[in-house]
């Protein structure tokens, strides 16, 4: 009897630990478990915490609708129209978890004043791909209380289209301007002081900002080609010295907003502003061939036909130009027909020409010539030609 009580009694003790062990796992469990991200103090909470409780929130509920999913497909395999429509109605009453926006300023506030930078670029991506009222934007914009309509027109935004925290690159504008309001400098955090240059790549955007077009009086000088952009605040003006970019380019002058060519004033009257553009014109033979023929090793006494293209590099139209072949003096190289003479060509348009050529002498003589081409103005540009005997 005895016997039989002691083996109750280390049953009962059994059960009783295997029971402690398995609350003390539920326990565990729990504790392991993120706090519902709704209840989470969002001000002082760990990133991580915060990650952690949404993120598990949201796989919990794609785990919910995964499993409708694939019941409403089982019932439809089945023709089970009541559980497929059971499993379809639950499916409608699952939200997806988000971020609402009152949530979204308490993190962009921990953004803001974070002064790690790794957490806060890690963490400002993060909300930024998880809420959907986090995309930082640059609003550029017109100082709207001048009420100045003649250039409402560059009042826009655009959203950063980045990561969080990442480069915007602001237009330039070049060439914006009235005589009456001056010329666009630049940007500025205030319509009245340029914070960031014309162009220039700002990075670090964490939060809505609004960025304002400045305008001075004075005389912009902008050239696309060499880079050069001088500003001058009125008075006594010079223009700046340019020097070509290579010996192809060469310099016509500065034109204006209408592209006609001016004489720049040594001074300029006060509440007065203009634009000076510089027009480089650079027409470059390219792509000359001999056709049908490699490395242009022609037979002697053939008409071969020499094939070439005028690329206008400058940076306008080129206006008329004509291209002739003129052989090497003493050279046995008979031109027969081609060339080119246009009458226009847009700034990196191209126009295809040809030669039909016989080239005289015996097997290896180079036979020599160069193609020139010439504008209205008289400026020339050259390409050597040479021929080799079959």
């Amino acid at each position: 009897m005895k016997h039989i009580h002691k083996t109750i009694i280390a049953m009962s003790l059994i059960l009783t630990l295997a029971s402690f062990a398995v609350f003390a796992e539920a326990i565990a469990e729990k504790a392991d478990e993120p706090v519902e991200f709704s209840s989470l103090d969002l001000g002082s909470a760990e990133y991580q915490t915060i990650i952690d409780s949404f993120e598990a929130e949201l796989s919990a509920y794609e785990s919910q609708r995964d499993m409708l999913h694939s019941r409403m497909e089982e019932a439809r395999s089945r023709g089970d129209a009541g559980d497929y429509f059971d499993a379809k109605d639950f499916l409608r009453t699952l939200e997806r978890p988000s971020i609402t926006k009152e949530q979204t300023e308490i993190l962009i506030g921990r953004i803001l004043n974070e002064s790690d930078q790794e957490a806060k670029d890690s963490f400002a991506n993060w909300l930024r791909e998880n809420s959907a009222f986090y995309s930082p934007r640059v609003t550029l914009a017109l100082d709207t209380s001048k009420e100045e309509g003649w250039a409402k027109y560059i009042d826009f935004s655009y959203s950063i289209g980045t990561d969080a925290g990442g480069t915007v690159t602001l237009p330039s504008l070049n060439g914006l301007y009235t005589e009456d309001h001056g010329v666009f400098v630049g940007w500025g955090i205030t319509p009245d002081e340029v914070t960031y240059e014309a162009g220039e790549e700002i990075d670090g955007i964490y939060s809505d900002v609004t960025l304002y077009a400045v305008f001075k009086e004075g005389v912009l000088f902008y050239d696309s080609v060499t880079g050069t952009q001088v500003f001058e605040e009125g008075g006594e003006i010079t223009a700046p010295e340019l020097e070509s970019p290579d010996g192809n380019c060469v310099f016509l002058g500065w034109y204006d907003i209408m592209g006609r060519k001016v004489d720049v004033p040594e001074t300029i009257e006060s509440g007065k502003s203009a634009v000076y553009y510089a027009k480089w014109r650079s027409l470059d033979v390219e792509n000359v061939n001999a056709k049908y023929y490699n490395d242009l090793t022609v037979p002697a006494e053939t008409q071969v036909k020499l094939e070439f293209s005028v690329v206008n590099k400058g940076n306008g139209n080129a206006g008329a130009f004509t291209v002739e072949l003129v052989p090497e003096n003493g050279s046995a190289l008979k031109v027969l027909t081609g060339g080119i003479s246009a009458y226009s060509l847009r700034e990196g348009g191209s126009k295809k020409g040809s030669f039909t050529v016989i080239a005289y002498g015996n097997g290896g003589d180079a036979v020599n010539a160069t193609i020139v081409v010439t504008d209205d103005d008289g400026n020339t540009w050259t390409e050597p030609v040479t021929f080799t005997i079959k």
